[in-house]
């Protein structure tokens, strides 16, 4: 599974669950695929994919800016 990728194929949003409804309609409206994934809750600081993993935002941070260093030195 690839969450993030260097493409424009795929994006992870964020949005209240207030606004989950409302933001699905507009991604229907223009015939863009959207599939809720998980949940980040108010106060969390991590990322739970349902039924996959749980990761922290600090997890991520260190991965993401790891990659080119650690390709390159």
């Amino acid at each position: 599974m690839a969450l993030f990728s260097e493409s424009a194929g795929r994006v992870l949003v964020a949005v209240p669950r207030t606004e989950e409804s409302r933001f699905m309609s507009m991604c229907e409206a223009r015939q863009l695929p959207a599939v809720r994934i998980g949940v980040v809750d108010q106060g969390s600081d991590s990322v739970e994919v349902q039924g996959q993993f749980s990761v922290t935002l600090a997890e991520l941070r260190e991965i993401h800016e790891g990659v080119l260093p650690g390709l390159f030195g």
